[in-house]
């Protein structure tokens, strides 16, 4: 009875370890206004599946704020970015990232298409307004 508890007690570790998150890919994007970095921007990730609405906040999911630097940080993992990946398999995925204001009105975005294991960098250049 004993070794039954165990063998089941190691069953239930590999099946809670193999539904962990695990980071697929990175991306880090860069905003800036008149060439310069932007600090405390929120910055919005959508993942693209055939769908429109880029321009709606209501459709991202997940956001990140820009450093001193104006690089907002995203890991993007499986399952919910990627599929989990297998030996060998690299999945490919488009992901919107975009700026918005505080009426929710978009500022500016970039589309990006992020392979399994990608380190890839993005640029949000935002346009100052004139009143001229």
């Amino acid at each position: 009875m004993r070794k039954i508890q165990i063998l089941l007690a190691a069953l239930v570790a590999v099946v809670m370890s193999s539904c962990t998150f695990k980071t697929e890919a990175t991306v880090d994007v860069e905003v800036t206004k008149n060439n310069q970095p932007q600090a405390g921007v929120v910055v919005w990730k959508m993942h693209y599946k055939g769908i429109g609405g880029a321009q709606y906040k209501q459709n991202y999911t997940a956001s990140a704020t820009t450093n001193a630097a104006g690089v907002a940080h995203f890991d993007l993992k499986s399952p919910d970015d990627f599929a989990p990946s297998s030996v060998g398999a690299q999945d490919e995925e488009t992901f919107y990232f975009a700026v918005f204001d505080k009426e929710e009105s978009l500022l500016g975005y970039t589309t990006v298409t992020v392979k399994t294991g990608d380190k890839l960098t993005a640029k949000i250049s935002l346009d100052e307004n004139t009143n001229e």
